[in-house]
């Protein structure tokens, strides 16, 4: 597949939203990880018709290197370990870093839910997004989190994701990519602007929707 850029998170979501019409979602719960997510997801459930909230889930990163996700914590407290997370992590390490992890899950919850009540989504049409997708781990906690609500459907929809991962998700879920890199690189570095999206801007956006709730 051909890499594609794209100018920021608003401009993939309005892309992505078109690729999702063929698949007929009605009424979606479009669930975005924040933080970034939270930008598309709000987008897609404008274009689709649906309604937005976010579903939590963090990244465990590697001793010394954050970004490297050697798994990722939902906010049921399911912990996903990708198959290679013991070879740089003591469990130990494991255990304490999801914990941690867990921790700001917690928090951002706290806050978030005192603007928008947390959507029901069983028996609903679901789409879990992200503002991109490297290694699967945190969309993987998010799709356990969700699924253990019996949704009637759950479709993963991002801008771009690496192929390996994409192709990991489609075990749990329809998955929906325009860009799937063989040569992934950071997230960021398939968009012209990237900036970092904060607790704020995640808190007024699900304040926008929490009336439509």
């Amino acid at each position: 597949m051909v890499s594609m850029r794209f100018r920021d998170r608003r401009h993939a979501a309005l892309l992505l939203a078109e690729a999702l019409r063929p698949l007929g979602l009605v009424d979606p719960v479009v669930l975005g990880i924040p933080r970034g997510g939270a930008v598309v997801a709000d987008v897609l459930a404008e274009v689709l018709g649906g309604t937005m909230d976010v579903v939590l889930a963090r990244k465990i990163g590697a001793p010394g290197n954050p970004e490297f996700a050697l798994g990722a914590v939902a906010e049921s407290g399911e912990v996903i370990l990708q198959p290679y997370a013991r070879r740089y992590a003591s469990d130990a390490y494991l255990k304490e870093e999801a914990a941690r992890q867990l921790r700001v899950i917690e928090e951002r919850r706290a806050r978030y839910r005192a603007v928008r009540e947390k959507e029901p989504l069983a028996g609903r049409v679901v789409v879990i997004t992200d503002d991109g997708v490297a290694t699967g781990s945190t969309m993987e906690a998010a799709l356990a989190a969700v699924r253990a609500e019996a949704p009637a459907r759950v479709v993963v929809a991002v801008p771009v994701g690496a192929a390996e991962a994409l192709e990991r998700l489609r075990a749990w879920a329809e998955v929906v990519a325009l860009s799937a890199p063989y040569d992934f690189g950071a997230v960021g570095a398939y968009y012209d602007a990237f900036p970092e999206v904060t607790d704020d801007e995640v808190v007024a956006l699900l304040a926008r929707w929490g009336g439509k709730a």
